[in-house]
């Protein structure tokens, strides 16, 4: 076999536009990673009271005094607690 046969054998397997391979790729990464993410979530909230608690965190407010579901904790950090929306 000889050199020029092998590229023959690479282009036939090429896709004709290889642009769109490469998008297809970070396509099917993107959603793994979404996925990931979706599965990595802890939704288990029944140590949140107890944080709460030692971290001093208070509901975060609007100038106008309408309270978010966000808390703002002694860390510096800012919690968003989506479950307690159900």
């Amino acid at each position: 076999m000889n050199v020029s046969q092998i590229t023959l054998i690479i282009r036939r397997y090429m896709p004709k536009k290889p642009l769109d391979f490469v998008l297809y790729g970070v396509f099917a990464l993107a959603i793994l990673k979404l996925i990931s993410l979706y599965f990595s979530v802890n939704p288990d909230d029944s140590h949140w009271n107890e944080f709460k608690e030692e971290h001093r965190c208070v509901l975060r407010k609007t100038e106008y005094g309408v309270q978010r579901s966000s808390w703002v904790c002694d860390d510096g950090k800012t919690y968003f607690r989506w479950m307690q929306q159900r």
